[in-house]
């Protein structure tokens, strides 16, 4: 297997929600570490991948094209394992960035996990609202954490390089992830990367070059 880096910047703030609140504040918090930087798990990602993979092999298909093998990718549920083993997703210069704030913690009590959060992150607040009142339902106020715009994030990832075209396709497919999408939260790009040079482009090269080769046979 090779070994290949996936980066994701956000484009917009991310609701990317574990589902879980924080105390009484936060009904919907994102994945901390144990020093406040937040991170995105590869189990999200894959998941993402998968919808994306499929909307590829329709667009594929519909151009006579070979589809992707997407159960040999990702694997399948309770069977084979995929080929692609990705990381967690952290943000760039992470490992360092988290022993200074071990260090700033911990050591000399300057700052405290909630500080190093709140930079990286925002809260937003909606309520429900009465179809028929035109107000706020009673109790409906939720509080979310947004990871805030700007942020990029690296997963390592190991993978066959037979099928490091298609994952450069998949990742040049997503657009949004996380919730509220339609609300112009959770815009992102995703690079494929390999001895830090993007994938995508190349694989999109290499559809263009297929469909000169096709189209000069006609």
């Amino acid at each position: 297997m090779n070994k290949y880096k996936i980066k994701i910047d956000l484009k917009s703030d991310v609701l990317a929600g574990i589902g879980e609140g924080y105390g009484t504040i936060v009904d919907s918090d994102v994945v901390l570490d144990e020093v406040g930087l937040p991170y995105i798990p590869s189990k999200r990602i894959k998941g993402i991948m998968r919808e994306s993979a499929e909307e590829v092999n329709e667009m594929l298909e519909s151009f006579d094209k070979n589809i992707i093998d997407i159960d040999k990718i990702f694997g399948t549920a309770g069977a084979a394992e995929g080929v692609l083993h990705l990381s967690n997703f952290f943000l760039t210069e992470y490992e360092d960035c988290k022993a200074w704030f071990k260090y700033l913690t911990n050591t000399r009590n300057i700052i405290n996990k909630q500080n190093i959060t709140d930079q990286l992150t925002s809260l937003r607040y909606s309520t429900a609202i009465d179809i028929k009142t035109g107000c706020a339902k009673e109790h409906s106020l939720r509080t979310e954490r947004v990871i805030d715009k700007g942020n990029t994030f690296i997963a390592h990832a190991d993978l066959y390089e037979s099928c490091e075209i298609d994952l450069a396709l998949i990742c040049q497919n997503i657009r949004r992830m996380g919730t509220k999408r339609t609300r112009g939260l959770g815009e992102i790009n995703v690079v494929l990367m390999k001895n830090e040079k993007s994938l995508n482009d190349n694989a999109i090269e290499v559809l263009e070059k297929e469909a000169i080769c096709e189209s000069n046979k006609v």
